[in-house]
């Protein structure tokens, strides 16, 4: 019986490494008392496998990992989901538990780390690059093709930055209100989302409401009143378009008003492919 786990990471979190948040979540699982499965052999670890590794100082409301629990283990996802919870520290939080379906004999076992074919990011600028960075957007959104080069195991490759951004959105509105509350269903169509480009790969959302950056975003360096901007994007093994590639595009298109570092990042979901269209890892 296999489980993927949805958690957020965020607070001061956003500077603890992919190796150790590997280990966190081992000793956790063991806190918890959730029957995980062992390897065999002479040094027998947890069967665990997580999805993308974020990169350093970046938070995220769309981190997995799949686990595989004991063979003779009652599984009772909610409650799951409540015992690792309760082994969290703050700057985690697990979002859902999912039970997988059995895998079909003789085939290829899927992780969430294979299938991750997309991700969505929130991107709020850095103070003084907003207006160059909204600028260098527009015109980047519309393009058909930007290539740029990038180093490889080979060489220097050409890289099709535009290709591999599915969706650009501005956030219009603020995740706080005046006062610092967090905007509520009340008045969420205060963050809706206006995009710039949609290919229709994704489903983007309309509105940035519960679940779509907004959770933690007391955390994610968010600031009142701050533009903020959607990226739907490919990260997949083959094609994947990091926040570096998409931060140098965008320098060269604003010829040069943009600092090498112009904006945050706050990952959002990640996606797998199904029938050409991105679609959540834990659906």
């Amino acid at each position: 019986m296999n489980i993927r786990v949805c958690f957020a990471k965020y607070d001061r979190l956003r500077f603890l490494g992919h190796l150790d948040v590997m280990r966190y979540f081992q000793h956790a699982i063991a806190r918890s008392g959730i029957p995980i499965a062992y390897s065999q052999g002479f040094h027998p670890h947890m069967i665990m496998s997580f999805a993308q590794p974020l990169a350093l100082s970046m938070t995220s409301d769309g981190e997995y990992f799949d686990c595989e629990l004991a063979a003779d283990a009652e599984v009772d996802a909610e409650d799951l989901c409540e015992r690792l919870q309760a082994a969290m520290c703050d700057g985690f939080y697990i979002r859902s538990v999912t039970v997988l379906p059995e895998r079909e004999p003789n085939t290829r076992k899927q992780t969430g780390m294979s299938q991750i074919a997309g991700a969505m990011y929130l991107c709020e600028p850095l103070p003084g690059c907003e207006k160059a960075l909204t600028d260098a957007l527009s015109v980047f959104a519309g393009m058909t093709s930007y290539c740029i080069e990038k180093k490889a195991k080979n060489g220097m490759r050409a890289v099709d930055v535009r290709a591999g951004v599915h969706a650009i959105g501005i956030v219009k509105g603020s995740c706080c209100g005046a006062d610092g509350e967090e905007i509520t269903s009340e008045n969420e169509s205060g963050v809706r989302v206006e995009y710039l480009a949609d290919d229709g790969v994704f489903s983007v959302p309309e509105t940035l409401g519960e679940g779509w950056g907004r959770e933690h975003s007391e955390h994610a360096l968010h600031r009142d009143g701050a533009p903020r901007f959607v990226f739907a994007v490919d990260a997949g093994s083959e094609n994947n378009i990091s926040a570096e590639l998409i931060a140098t595009a965008l320098r060269q298109v604003a010829a040069g008003e943009l600092p090498e570092r112009c904006f945050t990042l706050h990952r959002m979901e990640l996606y797998r492919s199904m029938d050409g269209h991105m679609i959540s890892l834990s659906e």
